[in-house]
């Protein structure tokens, strides 16, 4: 008998029904856990086979859980991020930690070029005040419209994510930089057409930075006050990682004074978004509520690679994309 627990918002059955199919001829318990962190926690995860971590953060996986999942195959969190699972943890635990690799790259991928869009041509701007009945044509000799095209994209973080949004921006006509710890290799960066600077050289000379890396202890206000103040007045910052990545104070500073063109938020340090994060009053910013790798088809494909590293283990095969080193 497999004993899969569920932490995430999915319905038990459904996650029954579809593991049964390829388990390999292993009857399959299924747990969904709804309580809150702690010794709850750590009972209901106590000999389970499979974890499905929480993609809403709300039940971390900290060494005390860890421990007390001891024994167990695997623990597969069905999303991209992980950060409220503790790796050092899982690994002194022996449990190996998926996610679930690239499935939802091509969503944020997009919504990064529709945040440059949306920035570069003002469209919030133009849609508010011609939705009021309000003919703003002039308006763009005063405020400016700008194109995506020609326009030099720096990526931070070239993974799954950063590659889409690479290829994307490279089809518009864009002059792609990349910064990563692990460069890709020469025959990567010709068929993306990327040139690899370091980190304070790639906000110098962008227009749009985009930010696509994890959220980790190097990572955290990796764009603070001090490298804000590299990029070029007229550019923008794009974050679909991780709130804490970017320090909202030192951006929301300066946007107001005039030191960056605008912003496009999806990822906030407190989600749900605080009503007093300074990001919220400025007119320079579109924001979103951490839907960009949220689209119909990213769920589709996020819950296909989970339920299918479900079949692999149960099978007896190693899963995929494991991102803790535990084999």
């Amino acid at each position: 008998m497999a004993k899969i627990v569920v932490l995430a918002p999915i319905p038990g059955e459904a996650v029954k029904g579809m593991a049964s199919q390829s388990a390999g001829g292993e009857d399959i318990e299924v747990l969904a856990y709804t309580g809150d962190p702690g010794e709850g926690l750590e009972e209901a995860v106590r000999g389970a086979d499979i974890i499905v971590g929480d993609f809403t953060f709300r039940l971390p996986i900290d060494a005390r859980t860890a421990e007390a999942a001891r024994g167990c195959r695997l623990i597969q969190q069905p999303s991209i991020g992980y950060q409220h699972i503790d790796l050092e943890a899982t690994r002194r635990a022996g449990i190996p930690v998926a996610n679930v690799g690239a499935a939802n790259a091509i969503g944020v991928a997009e919504q990064a070029i529709m945040f440059m869009l949306c920035l570069l041509k003002r469209a919030l701007y133009f849609h508010a005040k011609t939705a009021r009945g309000e003919w703003g044509q002039a308006d763009i000799f005063t405020l400016g419209m700008r194109e995506l095209h020609g326009k030099t994209v720096g990526i931070v973080g070239m993974g799954h994510i950063g590659r889409e949004v690479a290829t994307r921006a490279r089809a518009f006509g864009c002059r792609i930089l990349y910064y990563d710890l692990k460069p890709l290799s020469p025959e990567e960066e010709e068929e993306l057409g990327a040139e690899g600077v370091g980190l304070e050289d790639l906000l110098r000379a962008s227009d749009i930075v985009s930010l696509h890396v994890p959220l980790t202890p190097e990572t955290r206000h990796l764009i603070d006050a001090e490298r804000l103040a590299l990029m070029k007045s007229d550019a923008y910052l794009l974050n679909l990682a991780r709130g804490e990545v970017v320090d909202e104070e030192a951006l929301a500073s300066a946007l107001e004074e005039g030191r960056l063109a605008g912003a496009g938020i999806d990822v906030f340090t407190r989600e749900p978004v605080d009503p007093g994060n300074p990001l919220l009053s400025s007119d320079k910013v579109i924001l979103s509520p951490h839907i960009a790798g949220g689209t119909d088809e990213s769920r589709v494909r996020m819950l296909q690679v989970t339920m299918e590293n479900i079949a692999r283990v149960l099978s007896g095969e190693k899963p995929l994309y494991v991102v803790n080193g535990v084999e």
